[in-house]
């Protein structure tokens, strides 16, 4: 998996893409003056995942498959836990679960394992229709407020 930001990003989009690449076991590459062609080709065969922002904030994730065509976006504001900075990411891979079109999509894009109810000592990415919730032993590290859904 490769994330990667807007032109410029904010210090909280680049914290955002951060934490979102050690929680999914992705790489994140500061864009910086790359173009679309060149983050392409640096995500080589590996999906891409955009971050876009909102006022500063992060805002947008953009889903791009292999061949570099958008599969959907999803327009977000996130919220953290308060013990964020402090947790360490496991390299673990997460688990996934979740119902509904937003689900299948994300499902259909990450190569984790999908399970029906998610043990409380794995990271686990919850996904519901108005929320997808990264978690790890039992706790929230990170949300998605999810605002819009859009398939292409």
């Amino acid at each position: 998996m490769f994330i990667t930001s807007s032109r410029k990003p904010s210090a909280r989009t680049r914290t955002f893409c951060k934490h979102l690449s050690r929680f999914i076991g992705g790489s994140y590459v500061n864009r910086g003056k790359m173009g679309m062609q060149q983050v392409l080709e640096s995500a080589g065969a590996e999906p891409l995942i955009l971050v876009g922002e909102y006022h500063g904030n992060p805002g947008e994730l953009g889903f791009y498959g292999k061949a570099g065509e958008l599969l959907f976006s999803l327009r977000f504001t996130e919220s953290y836990s308060p013990k964020i900075d402090s947790h360490r990411f496991r390299v673990v891979e997460p688990l996934f679960t979740g119902r509904g079109e937003i689900a299948n999509a994300l499902a259909s894009f990450y190569p984790f394992e999908r399970v029906k109810e998610a043990p409380c000592d794995v990271p686990v990415m919850k996904v519901d229709e108005d929320e997808v919730d990264c978690m790890d032993e039992g706790r929230s590290l990170f949300k998605l407020n999810i605002k819009s859904f859009k398939r292409y």
